[in-house]
C-alpha cells in the first residue's frame, strides 16, 4: 500500500516542481461567444477571423470616424482576459481622438480556436494585417502596437513587412524584451522546454520607426532589455523611459507620448 501511496506523493511534487521551473506560463483562461459579443460596445464591433483551418479567432474593431484617419494594430500581452482588459486599455489611450482600432486574441485564448505556440501567434498577425490592407486601409496608416508578449510578435510583422517593402506608419513597443520563454500550453507543457518567443533577430530587418516605451520599474521584463532594443535599433528606434512606471501602468502615458502629442 505504501508503494502506491508514494509514487503518487513523487508525481504531485514532480508536477509541483517542474511548473516552478517555468518564469512565464500562457495566461489562459477560456471565454464564450457571448462573453466577446458582450464587449461590441461604445463603438467596438466583434470581429471573427478566420487564420486557418478549423482556426477562428475572436477579436474587437473600432472604426474612426474619418476616412482618413490612422489605424493601431494591436498585439496584446499575455491575459486571462485579453479582450476584455486590452479593450479598456486601448481605450483609455484613445481617449476622445479619432483613431482606428484593432486586435484579436490569440488561439487559445479567450473564445479564439487553436494552440498558441510562437509560429502560430506570428503566422496569425501577419493575417490580421492582411485583414486590415483588405478593408482598403493603406499601409501607411496602420501603426503596429505591441504590449508585452505581443510586442515580439510586432517586431515580428514588422520585419517581415519591411522584407516585402510593405511598412507601416510605425512599430510601437510597450513593456518589452528581447527574449520571452513561456511554458507550452497543455497538460505536460510543464515537462517540456519552453516556448521562445524571441525579438533580437527580427531587429536588422525592421526599415520603419520604432518608439519604445518602457517604465523602469518593470519587474517582469526589466528595462535594461529594452535599453539593449534600443540600441540595437540605433536611429531607428526612440526610447521613453517612464521612471517609477512598472509592467502594467503605462497607458496613459502611451496616450501622451504616441498620440496626443501627434
Amino acid at each position: 500500500m505504501l508503494i502506491p501511496v508514494a509514487a503518487i506523493a513523487a508525481l504531485l511534487v514532480a508536477w509541483f516542481l517542474a511548473g516552478k521551473m517555468h518564469r512565464f506560463a500562457y495566461w489562459i483562461e477560456p471565454k464564450s461567444d457571448a462573453d466577446v459579443a458582450a464587449l461590441a460596445t461604445n463603438g467596438w464591433t466583434a470581429a471573427p477571423l478566420q487564420v486557418a483551418a478549423g482556426v477562428t479567432l475572436r477579436g474587437l474593431l473600432r472604426p474612426p470616424r474619418a476616412p482618413e484617419a490612422p489605424w493601431i494594430l494591436f498585439a496584446p500581452g499575455n491575459s486571462e482576459a485579453m479582450l476584455a482588459g486590452f479593450r479598456s486599455e486601448l481605450d483609455r489611450v484613445r481617449g476622445d481622438l479619432d483613431v482606428g482600432m484593432a486586435f484579436w486574441a490569440y488561439r487559445g485564448f479567450d473564445a479564439s480556436d487553436g494552440t498558441p505556440s510562437p509560429t502560430a501567434l506570428a503566422d496569425d498577425l501577419r493575417v490580421q494585417w492582411r485583414h486590415l490592407r483588405a478593408m482598403g486601409i493603406p499601409p501607411e496608416r496602420i501603426e503596429v502596437w505591441g504590449y508585452s508578449l505581443g510586442s515580439i510578435l510586432a517586431a515580428q510583422l514588422a520585419a517581415g513587412l519591411s522584407d516585402s517593402q510593405e511598412l507601416p506608419r510605425r512599430l510601437v513597443l510597450l513593456a518589452t524584451g528581447e527574449q520571452i520563454p513561456v511554458m507550452r500550453h497543455g497538460w505536460f507543457g510543464r515537462f517540456l522546454p519552453d516556448d521562445l518567443f524571441e525579438l533580437t533577430t527580427a531587429l536588422p530587418r525592421i526599415r520603419c520607426p520604432v518608439v519604445i516605451v518602457h517604465g523602469t520599474d518593470d519587474n517582469a521584463l526589466p528595462i535594461l532589455g529594452a535599453r539593449e532594443l534600443a540600441a540595437r535599433l540605433g536611429a531607428r528606434a526612440t526610447l521613453h523611459e517612464l521612471p517609477g512606471r512598472g509592467h502594467f501602468d503605462l497607458w496613459l502615458d502611451a496616450q501622451r507620448l504616441l498620440l496626443t502629442s501627434r
